[in-house]
C-alpha cells in the first residue's frame, strides 16, 4: 500500500503534559491520571473484567514550536488519509458511524480536525489528519468514547467507552501497530498512508466452539468488496460460508480446515492466483473496481494480512478468531484512496 511521507521543517511539540493549544484531552497520561477524551457512555464489564469509568472534561493545552513537516500534513488538499482498525475481544469499531465524522464533531470540539473520519471517506475505515502533525496517541484521544495512555512502566492503557483495559491486567493484552511494525503511539508521528491497528484482547474473548469463525475484508484502491450480497451470503459449504452479516465487516464460519487459497476458490468473482510473478487476484463484480490485479504490475501492490502480520494465502490455514484483511493498491483501477 501506498505511503509517502514528506520532508519536515516545523512541528509541534508538547509543552509539559499538553499540544496543541485549544487541543482537548490528548496529551500522555500516566496511571495517576485519567484519560480525556470526548464525552463517553460507561457500561458494566463482565465479571472479573478489570475496568474504571473515565471522566471525559476537556482541558486547554498550550504548545510550543519547533520542526514540522513542509507541508502541514500536504498530501492532497492539505489531508493525510490512511485506515485505523480498534478491535476489542474481536469486535471492530465501526467508524462509519457519524459520531465519528468531523462534521458531527467539529463545531463543538473544533480540535477534532486533527484526526477524524468522514461521512465522505473513500473507505470504511479512513482516517483523516489535517492542519496539524499529532502522534498516534494524540489521535486517538480526538476520537469519541476512546482514550490511550501510557502506565508508570510505559505499558499500554486503552479506553473504549468508561471501560479501561490495562497491559498489565491478568489475562489482557495489547498490540498496537503501524503495518506489520509495533509502535509507541506516544512517539509515532501519523503519516499519510498509516494503517493502524490497535487490538485489545481479554479472557473474555476467549471461548470454547467447534467452528471455525472470523472476519474477512477485501479492498481495491480502499474500495471494500460487499459481501453482504446474496451471491456470497448464499454460498453453502461447510468449508466456508458467511453468516448474515452487514458492512462494513463480514463474518464467515467452517466447520473444515481451509487455506485462504481455497477460500477465493469458494467465492463468487473472487479469483486468487500466485505465478513467478507473484500473487494475483481477480475480482469480477459489477463495479468499476472490477479488474485483474497482478503483484509484478507496476504500480499494483497486494497485501495479505492475518490482523498486523503478513501471511501467504496458499499456505495459511484460517484459525478461529481471525481478521483477515487483504488490500489491493493498482493504478489500474480508479483512483479511491485520495
Amino acid at each position: 500500500m501506498a505511503n509517502t511521507h514528506w520532508g519536515r521543517r516545523r512541528i509541534l511539540k508538547l509543552a509539559g503534559p499538553a499540544f496543541f493549544l485549544g487541543l482537548a484531552g490528548c496529551s500522555s497520561q500516566r496511571d495517576d491520571a485519567a484519560p480525556q477524551s470526548t464525552p463517553a457512555t460507561s457500561r458494566s464489564p463482565p465479571a472479573n473484567e478489570s475496568s474504571e469509568t473515565t471522566p471525559t472534561p476537556t482541558e486547554t493545552a498550550q504548545t510550543t514550536e519547533t520542526e514540522q513537516p513542509t507541508e502541514t500534513p500536504g498530501y492532497v488538499e492539505y489531508h493525510w488519509h490512511g485506515q485505523l482498525f480498534f478491535e476489542i475481544d474481536g469486535k471492530l469499531l465501526d467508524f462509519t458511524q457519524p459520531r465519528y465524522f468531523l462534521e458531527t464533531l467539529e463545531a463543538e470540539h473544533p480540535e477534532t480536525v486533527y484526526f477524524h473520519f468522514h461521512e465522505s471517506a473513500h473507505g470504511p475505515n479512513e482516517w483523516s489528519n489535517e492542519k496539524k502533525v499529532v502522534t498516534f496517541e494524540q489521535g486517538l484521544n480526538l476520537l469519541p468514547g476512546i482514550a490511550y495512555r501510557q502506565g508508570a512502566n510505559g505499558n499500554h492503557v486503552v479506553t473504549h467507552e468508561g471501560t479501561t483495559y490495562r497491559e498489565t491486567d491478568a489475562g489482557t493484552t495489547i498490540s498496537i501497530a503501524e503495518g506489520t511494525r509495533e509502535i509507541d503511539p506516544a512517539q509515532h508521528d501519523i503519516q499519510h498512508g498509516d494503517e493502524l491497528w490497535v487490538r485489545t484482547e481479554t479472557s473474555h474473548s476467549k471461548s470454547a466452539t467447534s467452528e471455525t469463525s472470523g472476519l474477512l475484508l477485501v479492498d481495491v484502491n480502499n474500495h471494500r468488496i460487499d459481501f453482504s450480497h446474496r451471491k456470497y451470503q448464499n454460498i453453502e459449504s461447510d468449508r466456508f460460508r458467511f453468516e448474515a452479516s452487514s458492512a462494513p465487516y463480514y463474518r464467515w464460519r467452517s466447520t473444515e480446515s481451509v487455506t485462504l487459497e481455497e477460500v477465493f476458490s469458494i467465492l463468487p468473482d473472487v479469483r486468487y492466483e500466485r505465478g513467478r510473478g507473484g500473487h494475483s487476484l481477480t475480482y469480477s463484480g459489477d463495479d468499476a473496481h472490477s479488474g485483474t490485479y497482478r503483484q509484478a504490475d507496476a504500480g499494483t501492490t497486494i497485501t495479505f494480512r492475518q490482523r498486523m502480520t503478513d501471511i501467504d494465502p496458499a499456505s495459511y490455514q484460517l484459525k478461529n478468531g481471525d481478521i483477515i484483511w487483504v488490500y489491493v493498491h493498482t493504478d489500474t483501477a480508479p483512483d479511491n484512496e485520495h
